[in-house]
C-alpha cells in the first residue's frame, strides 16, 4: 500500500493556476473552478459518502486512487491514497457501497470476482463471486445488491451484499442481456425490489422484480452515450444520445409497459459524462459544466430540463495541457463536482450552485 500526502498549491498557485480562489472559499452565487494535483492520472470517478473523498480508477496502472482536498492557512491541500496493483487488472468502473459500510466495489473480470476495498486505506476487505468476467459494476442500494455486468456485456449478475460470514454471496438474479462489450447497467439508490437499467449501443432497458424473478419490463430504442440513475425516481435514467447535443429523461409510462423520453434539452454541446445528486444533474461537454433541476417529485410538465447554471470550467485554466485535457469522468460531492482529467495528474474542483 503507498501512501502519499502532499501539499498540492498554496491559494495563490490555485489562483494562479485556475484562475480562481481556494476550492472551499468560493461562494455559491459565483462558482469557480480550482485545480487538485494528484499524483495520477485517474478515471471513472465516484464520489464516497463514508470517505468523504473521490475514489478513482488509476489510468496507467491496475489500482484504486482516492483523493480528498481541504483549505487550511491559505493552502489547498490534496491527500491521496493508492492501493496495491491488481496483477489481472481491474474492470471498467467503481461502485460505492449498497449498504453504507465504508467500501468500494471493483470488478476484477481475470478472476471472475468483485474486490471489496475500505475506503480509509483502500485495503482489500474480501471479495465477491458476481458471475462470469464482471467488468462494469453497480449497486441496487434499496435492495442491497451488486449488480455486475460481464465483460463481454451478456449477463447482468445480482448479488446479496451481505452473506453469512465465510459464504459467498446469494445470486438473486442473472439476466441474459446481450449489450456487447460497451454496455452499462445502472441500479438505483432505493426501493425493495431489485430494479436496473442497462444501456446497449442502441437500446435502454428497464428490469424489475423480486429475488429469483427479475424480468425486463420496458425498453426504447435509444443510442447512449453516457447515463446516469435518478437518486429519487428509481424508474428514472437520464442519458445524453451519442453524436449530438441533446440530453434527456427516461422514465416509465403509466403502466409500466413502456420507456418514453419525459424530457429533453439541447446543450450546445455532446454530453461526456453525467452526474446526479439528491436534487441536480451535472452534464459535463468538452468545455461546460451544464447544471440542470431533476425535478423527480413534480416531473416535467413542459417536457424540458430547467437550466440552473452553466459553467464554463476551461475558461479558468491558464495550462495549454489542462485546457486540452478531455474529461474522463464526473463525481458528484455534497458542495462541489469533481471532473477528472485523462493524461494528466489533475483533476478539477467546481462549486456546486446554491439551492
Amino acid at each position: 500500500m503507498s501512501f502519499r500526502r502532499t501539499v498540492a498549491m498554496s491559494a495563490a498557485a490555485a489562483a494562479l493556476a485556475a484562475g480562481c480562489s481556494a476550492a472551499d472559499a468560493v461562494p455559491d452565487s459565483a462558482p469557480q473552478v480550482a485545480v487538485v494535483r494528484l499524483d495520477t492520472p485517474v478515471r471513472e470517478p465516484i464520489w464516497s459518502k463514508e470517505a468523504g473523498a473521490v475514489i478513482a480508477l488509476a489510468e496507467a496502472k491496475p489500482q484504486v486512487v482516492k483523493f480528498s482536498t481541504t483549505v487550511s492557512s491559505g493552502r489547498l491541500t490534496t491527500r491521496t491514497v493508492l492501493s496495491d496493483p491488481f496483477p489481472g487488472g481491474l474492470g471498467e468502473n467503481l461502485a460505492p457501497s449498497a449498504t453504507g459500510k465504508s467500501v468500494v466495489y471493483a470488478p476484477l473480470p481475470e478472476t471472475d470476482r468483485v474486490a471489496v476495498l475500505d475506503t480509509g486505506t483502500l485495503r482489500l476487505k474480501g471479495s465477491l463471486r458476481a458471475g462470469e468476467a464482471p467488468s462494469f459494476v453497480t449497486v441496487d442500494s434499496g435492495a442491497d445488491v451488486l449488480l455486475a455486468l460481464s465483460q463481454d456485456g451478456s449477463t447482468v449478475t445480482g448479488v446479496d451484499v451481505q452473506p453469512d460470514p465465510g459464504e459467498d454471496p446469494a445470486v438473486v438474479t442473472r439476466n441474459h442481456v446481450r449489450l456487447g462489450p460497451t454496455g452499462e447497467v445502472d441500479g438505483p439508490a432505493r426501493g425493495r425490489l431489485i430494479e436496473f437499467h442497462t444501456v446497449g449501443p442502441d437500446l435502454v432497458s428497464h428490469y424489475k422484480g423480486a429475488v429469483d424473478a427479475v424480468e425486463k419490463t420496458a425498453d426504447i430504442t435509444f443510442r447512449a452515450e453516457t447515463a446516469t440513475g435518478d437518486l429519487v425516481k428509481v424508474s428514472r435514467l437520464y442519458a445524453a444520445e451519442k453524436g449530438t447535443d441533446r440530453l434527456v429523461a427516461i422514465d416509465e409510462a403509466p403502466g409500466g409497459d413502456k420507456l418514453l423520453v419525459v424530457a429533453q434539452s439541447h446543450l450546445g454541446q455532446p454530453v461526456l459524462h453525467l452526474g446526479v445528486d439528491e436534487n441536480r444533474l451535472y452534464a459535463a461537454t468538452a468545455d461546460r459544466l451544464v447544471v440542470l433541476e431533476t425535478n423527480s417529485y413534480e416531473g416535467f410538465p413542459s417536457g424540458e430540463f430547467t437550466v440552473v447554471k452553466s459553467i464554463d470550467y476551461r475558461a479558468a485554466l491558464k495550462d495549454p495541457q489542462l485546457k486540452e485535457a478531455p474529461v474522463s469522468g464526473v463525481a458528484v460531492g455534497p458542495e462541489r463536482v469533481y471532473l477528472t482529467l485523462r493524461g494528466v495528474p489533475y483533476a478539477l474542483s467546481v462549486a456546486e450552485p446554491g439551492l
